[in-house]
């Protein structure tokens, strides 16, 4: 199957239109839809239906489409491989939370690149879901995520843990200690994207007979900007990561309320594929983290 062809079926796809693409291809119309005809003959299935909306996928489209994203994302990993190969280059893809990305894994990073000088590091926010994903379809060589994960054809590190704390304003009223059923009186702003410390949230509620929806939630943003303005501004609090915010708690901008009894901190795990089964600068990578360990986060 051509490769192109594919990746000119997902923009049809996702432009719900033939002459679109074709357009921006800056091939004619007629001549893409003989590129996909072309797939439909060879798979044997009709893809693409015509509707009120556009051109839209048929079933057995949306199984194409499923398979196209990792078709194409695999197919110019290999280019890249080839390209890295024939010029002695080294590129280990590591995927891990904003958290881990902004905050903590740059400084472990750093060292390891010390080691490795000729090898290139290319670091990604990624969920967890994402990250195991990814490695799995060779997308990614090494990811941190907060879930434990059994799965024997993956190797796993504990590699260290991560401290969450509830931070208010440094003027704000509310007392230096509460009670756990006290975080219902107080407005929070979440931050979205931070899957592991929403859900370490909940089922700590959940232990105390409480739900997250218990909250009063003012804002659930994506930015941590958005979150670090409004608790500066006393517009709320917020749980996140300690090595997000240390330096406006040393800067006393913020400060940390204690909850009585609550535990956010969580494991973060390194995962890649069994190091027998991936590259020297990838299996050298995996040993260097798990030598330096958490001592060399951030």
């Amino acid at each position: 199957m051509n490769i192109e062809s594919l990746k000119l079926f997902q923009q049809v796809v996702e432009a719900k239109s033939i002459s679109k693409v074709a357009q921006h291809a800056h091939i004619s119309q007629s001549a893409l839809s003989q590129m996909i005809g072309r797939i439909e003959d060879e798979l044997g299935h009709r893809l693409l239906i015509r509707s009120n909306s556009g051109v839209v996928p048929t079933e057995m489209g949306e199984v194409v489409l499923k398979y196209s994203e990792n078709i194409s994302l695999n197919y110019q990993k290999m280019l890249e491989e080839m390209v890295r190969l024939e010029k002695k280059l080294d590129t280990v893809r590591i995927n891990a939370s904003w958290s881990l990305v902004n905050y903590s894994l740059p400084c472990t990073l750093y060292r390891v690149k010390k080691k490795f000088s000729t090898h290139k590091y290319e670091l990604i926010s990624s969920s967890n879901d994402k990250t195991i994903r990814d490695i799995t379809n060779d997308i990614c060589d090494i990811g941190f995520v907060s879930c434990e994960i059994n799965d024997k054809k993956l190797n796993v590190h504990r590699i260290g843990l991560e401290k969450v704390v509830l931070v208010a304003s440094y003027n704000s009223e509310i007392p230096e200690s509460i009670a756990l059923e006290d975080l219902k009186k107080y407005e929070f702003v979440t931050l979205r994207n931070i899957d592991s410390i929403n859900s370490c949230l909940n089922r700590e509620l959940i232990q105390a007979g409480l739900a997250f929806d218990d909250l009063k939630i003012i804002f659930d943003v994506d930015s941590i900007s958005a979150v670090k303005a409004s608790i500066e501004n006393n517009y709320g609090v917020s749980f996140l990561p300690y090595t997000a915010v240390k330096r406006e708690l040393y800067e006393k901008r913020y400060r940390i309320v204690e909850v009585d009894g609550l535990n956010m901190d969580y494991s973060i795990y390194m995962v890649s594929k069994l190091l027998n089964k991936v590259s020297a600068s990838v299996k050298e990578s995996v040993e260097a983290f798990i030598e330096i360990g958490k001592e060399g986060f951030c």
